[in-house]
């Protein structure tokens, strides 16, 4: 029986129930994750939505199926209580990695539209820079992987059409840039 408070069910209630378990007595991992699953869901609701809690409650009872085998059934709580902290530290970093990967909605409307006039023209201007200075600077090779990659095609598209490695094209694509580099400076 549950003590008031407490979130585990009691010590001797789960040695018993995880016993059962492995001995394979029938129903009784049922039984034991019946058991758990509200323990799993009030941990979980104290920091996550119902819901989430609710998700993070079944990959526990997931786990603890999984290894089922290999739980002292002494220590069992212990196990238990040790993977829901896992599971609950490891839903707060993927929380964290998703904040961090986020923006603003402020920040968009700083942000210039693709594909604006002025963004066009500038990208013509460069694009006839860089094809006046290939032709007087780059020798054929590179300059017709440029030229390739000016109208459009990727990398791999270039490999592919040469029969060589998309790493070979990435690498010439960075040797025409750095020879080009100095020719447009103004453009930098």
């Amino acid at each position: 029986m549950q003590r008031p408070g407490e979130v585990w069910p009691d010590q001797d209630e789960l040695i018993d129930l995880v016993r059962e378990a492995q001995r394979g007595e029938p129903r009784a991992v049922d039984a034991l994750l019946a058991s758990l699953r509200p323990s799993f869901v009030r941990f979980f609701a104290r920091r996550l939505t119902r819901d989430d809690a609710e998700d993070a409650a079944q990959e526990a009872l997931i786990r603890i199926t999984g290894a089922l085998g290999r739980i002292d059934p002494e220590r069992a709580r212990s196990y238990v209580a040790t993977v829901a902290q896992n599971l609950l530290r490891s839903e707060s970093r993927r929380r964290a990695r998703e904040a961090r990967r986020a923006a603003p909605v402020e920040l968009a409307e700083t942000v210039e539209a693709p594909g604006t006039p002025e963004a066009e023209a500038d990208y013509r201007d460069l694009a006839r820079a860089v094809q006046r200075a290939s032709l007087a600077t780059l020798p054929p090779d590179l300059r017709e992987i440029l030229q390739a990659r000016l109208s459009g095609l990727s990398p791999t598209e270039i490999a592919s059409q040469r029969q060589v490695n998309p790493a070979t094209i990435r690498t010439r694509l960075l040797r025409a840039r750095a020879i080009l580099r100095p020719e447009l400076g103004s453009y930098s």
